[in-house]
């Protein structure tokens, strides 16, 4: 009879524990990803610092940390026009004179962690960024940070702000 009551015992057992671990299910979580956030902010021409053909802006961004420097990603996008665009983006200025272009401006960003540096950069050094209209123009900006994610690997184009927020589940 003992050899008969082990076997059914141990199955028994087998069918009870798998009960013991679950409970309830909870509510759910907050739309969103665990790994991503964003954020919106202004870049303001009164903040920015000239040198030479650049002008630029630090913010601290404790957000940006190691693990999004080397495994992740920080992408950067400007309001315009109804649409986000991705940066970097460079803006043309044509001669009053003649249907070409003379010198471009370039929006664009550089991280490190703990530190986003937004900027224009001019093609040359000959232009004063302080008389042009773009730099002087407060600009929406919208930031992404993506911890621990192989961007290279991306099943989404990341130079478009609304296929990213729609992949991540980001909320505005």
């Amino acid at each position: 009879m003992r050899d008969r009551l082990v076997p059914v015992l141990v199955v028994l057992i087998a069918a009870l524990v798998p009960m013991a671990c679950e409970g309830p299910a909870g509510p759910p979580g907050p739309p969103g990803n665990a790994n991503v956030i964003s954020f919106s902010f202004t870049l303001n021409p009164e903040t920015l610092r000239y040198n030479g053909p650049v002008a630029s802006v630090g913010y601290d961004v404790p957000e940006i940390t190691p693990s999004v420097v080397e495994g992740g990603a920080v992408l950067l996008y400007f309001y315009e026009q109804g649409t986000w665009t991705a940066l970097p983006y460079t803006f043309a200025y044509e001669s009053a004179d003649l249907p070409a272009v003379d010198f471009t401006v370039t929006l664009g960003y550089a991280f490190e962690v703990g530190f986003l540096e937004v900027f224009y950069e001019a093609s040359t050094d000959e232009i004063d960024l302080r008389q042009l209209a773009l730099v002087q123009t407060p600009r929406q900006l919208k930031v992404v940070i993506i911890d621990g994610f192989p961007a290279g690997k991306a099943p989404v184009d990341l130079r478009d702000y609304e296929a990213v927020k729609a992949y991540f589940g980001l909320v505005d």
